[in-house]
């Protein structure tokens, strides 16, 4: 999915990706984007691929 993200963003916009381990329990995944929301605008992730790594 990243690579057809990256080749997505090359002529769209898109507010952008966090890829989450599937090894991560929903509630942490819920309070680390949480986290994000709170401390990033919507500006900051416009076409942006982060990981979620912890």
């Amino acid at each position: 999915m990243p690579s057809e993200f990256a080749e997505f963003i090359i002529s769209n916009q898109n507010s952008g990706m966090i890829i989450v381990s599937r090894m991560l329990t929903a509630e942490v995944v819920i309070e680390e984007l949480l986290l994000i929301w709170a401390a990033s605008t919507a500006q900051e992730w416009i076409n942006r691929i982060a990981k979620l790594h912890l």
